[in-house]
């Protein structure tokens, strides 16, 4: 007895699988990932020779002319130190300040003495690694 000779399976290509691992990868992105706000246009942080990498900072700029803003709105220091105490229900109240290059020391202790008499508890200078 002769058996039929079995079709040949054709191979197909699965895109199902290509689909599936594509969406593993954006879930992972998006859980791992973090969004932080857009640095402000009119501040340029000052540059350091050596310093440790950081995640970008809910911060409060200071432009050249010694403006404060956060989230792209002017503010004052008070104004800025009574919103984080709104926000941390009465943790450590630490102010990250991103200053301009180009704002005067005398100006930038000003700044600094004007947000400790507000409340502020610690005060952490933003600046950006220098290029090599």
């Amino acid at each position: 007895m002769r058996l039929p000779r079995p079709l040949a399976r054709t191979r197909q290509e699965s895109t199902i699988t290509l689909i599936n691992i594509v969406f593993l990868m954006l879930i992972f992105f998006l859980i791992a990932g973090t969004l932080t706000p857009p640095m402000e246009r009119d501040v340029a942080l000052i540059t350091t020779a050596e310093s440790d990498r950081a995640e970008p900072p809910h911060a409060l700029f200071v432009t050249s002319d010694g403006a404060l803003k956060a989230a792209g709105v002017e503010t004052t220091a008070a104004a800025y130190v009574d919103g984080l105490a709104a926000s941390d229900n009465g943790a450590e109240r630490v102010v990250k300040l991103a200053a301009d290059r180009d704002l005067p020391a005398l100006q930038l202790v000003e700044i600094v003495a004007a947000l400790r008499d507000a409340g502020a508890t610690r005060i952490a200078v933003v600046t950006e690694r220098e290029a090599p």
